[in-house]
């Protein structure tokens, strides 16, 4: 269940256009990085946005397939195993956004 607070917090975030502000940033980086997988700690620190931040809006962007997450290997941040995502396969063939 999300506290009251939190839904208030999403819901002001949904309507600043953060939110699709860090998918975009996200889809972005992904996409100029595409020689590799990255797994969320990575993107973080590549792109200075928080892991919490990462996290959300990659899950969502893998609900609606735009990601796509990959089988666990060693995370190069935190030696973790993690399941790196990468562009999905259709995106991937789509041209860039002028940034």
């Amino acid at each position: 269940m999300i506290r009251d607070t939190s839904a208030v917090a999403l819901a002001e975030h949904r309507s600043s256009g953060a939110l699709q502000e860090q998918e975009r940033a996200i889809v972005s980086f992904l996409a100029r990085r595409c020689e590799r997988d990255w797994t969320r700690s990575e993107i973080a620190a590549a792109t200075g946005l928080r892991l919490s931040s990462i996290c959300g809006r990659v899950n969502g962007l893998i609900a609606s397939q735009a990601l796509e997450e990959l089988p666990r290997r060693r995370c190069r941040e935190t030696g973790r195993s993690a399941h790196p995502i990468r562009i999905a396969a259709m995106q991937a063939e789509l041209p860039l956004e002028a940034a």
